[in-house]
């Protein structure tokens, strides 16, 4: 019986990035864990940072649009908004001209550890990557062809 059309599992390029990409995600939970975020409350509050110091026209941040920006599901965002909430993170308000929208601002210290994050996040993606430093562009390319094409299905 033929179980795969590869020989072994590091064949497989499925397998190869589900090996890498859990290999990231415990180097992140390590650097955020201090902080007492995981890995998705990072990238909202660090996201919503970004998008309203980024808001040209001042209408603020919805829930939705900081779900698309992240790639992350809409209801997981609610969740997850509705923890980073619960620990004064951050302020969700109600759109002003959209009462099925909310506009989300992050408080000072959610703001604090968004920024202190980054940088903690930054450093670990630095170390973590360096062993590719030389087709780091090559890398990134390669991601960003996937996500391009991928993210919406």
């Amino acid at each position: 019986m033929k179980i795969s059309r590869y020989k072994n599992a590091q064949e497989s390029p499925g397998y190869l990035l589900w090996q890498v990409t859990t290999m990231w995600q415990k180097e992140m939970r390590r650097v955020l864990e201090p902080l007492g975020l995981t890995q998705p409350q990072f990238v909202l509050l660090h996201a919503c940072v970004w998008l309203n110091e980024h808001d040209q026209e001042g209408k603020g941040v919805t829930q939705v649009q900081l779900a698309q920006f992240a790639n992350v599901d809409v209801n997981v965002t609610s969740q997850v908004l509705r923890t980073l909430e619960k620990r004064g993170l951050i302020v969700r308000n109600r759109h002003l001209t959209d009462t099925r929208a909310n506009i989300i601002t992050t408080t000072p210290e959610g703001t604090r550890l968004a920024i202190e994050g980054i940088e903690l996040a930054e450093a670990a993606d630095n170390a973590f990557f360096d062993l590719i430093s030389d087709r780091k562009e090559e890398y990134m390319e390669i991601m960003q062809t996937f996500i391009k094409h991928k993210s919406d299905r």
